[in-house]
């Protein structure tokens, strides 16, 4: 199981959910964005990173340090 992806900021929220996600299902960090992308394209109005949660919260990994740094992000890319 790998942690974060290649070339990728391991401080960027998506990147510490995808490394939860990871830790806690054992499936790659790989696997689990790929799960994500695809959950991405069927829920085309949302962020990524607001995904990410909700796939997260569906496996039962918990998030809720991290709501309000997606929230930020988010807000910030919104603008």
């Amino acid at each position: 199981m790998g942690k974060v992806l290649e070339g990728m900021n391991d401080q960027d929220v998506l990147i510490k959910i995808i490394n939860r996600i990871s830790e806690k299902t054992g499936k790659s960090a790989k696997n689990v964005l790929a799960e994500i992308n695809k959950r991405h394209r069927e829920l085309d109005l949302l962020s990524v990173e607001v995904v990410s949660l909700i796939y997260a919260r569906e496996k039962g990994v918990s998030i809720k340090d991290l709501i309000d740094e997606v929230e930020k992000k988010v807000l910030l890319q919104n603008r």
